[in-house]
């Protein structure tokens, strides 16, 4: 928004909302704008998974690695269906990923979206059990049992 040279307007880091006015944008910079709510938090989760050290044995670190794996990922799974939605006509509006598919959809089928949406899910799901991470929470989730 920024760098578009828009003001904003409103900022909440917990409500997850800005507003702003003004600003030139291209389609680039466009699409990063919708887009920049799902792939800064992937980008970390899959940072944060590749420096995953599997054999400590803290059950908050075992834990913690879960959530920050579990959380971006599934949350991609909006860029799946909505552009289902989008071509029927029945996405939500106000919805990020209908507002990228909004632009994205003059260069492209919203449906490559799905497919780039369904193939980081699967990379992520891979990172996740490779790592160990699933494994060492299912050890955790064992351990709590027996207590």
């Amino acid at each position: 928004m920024l760098s578009a040279g828009a003001i904003i307007d409103d900022f909440s880091m917990f409500g997850a909302h800005v507003s702003a006015h003004g600003g030139e944008y291209t389609l680039v910079s466009t699409l990063l704008l919708h887009a920049n709510g799902a792939v800064l938090p992937l980008i970390i989760s899959f940072a944060y998974l590749c420096f995953y050290k599997k054999d400590r044995e803290s059950t908050f670190y075992r834990m913690f690695s879960v959530f920050v794996g579990v959380v971006p990922i599934t949350s991609l799974f909006a860029w799946v269906f909505i552009p289902f939605a989008y071509i029927k006509g029945t996405a939500p509006p106000s919805d990020d990923v209908t507002q990228f598919l909004t632009s994205f959809s003059q260069i492209a089928n919203p449906l490559f979206v799905s497919v780039i949406a369904l193939v980081l899910i699967v990379l992520g799901i891979i990172l996740f059990i490779k790592k160990g991470v699933l494994r060492n929470y299912i050890s955790e989730l064992q351990e709590m049992k027996k207590k």
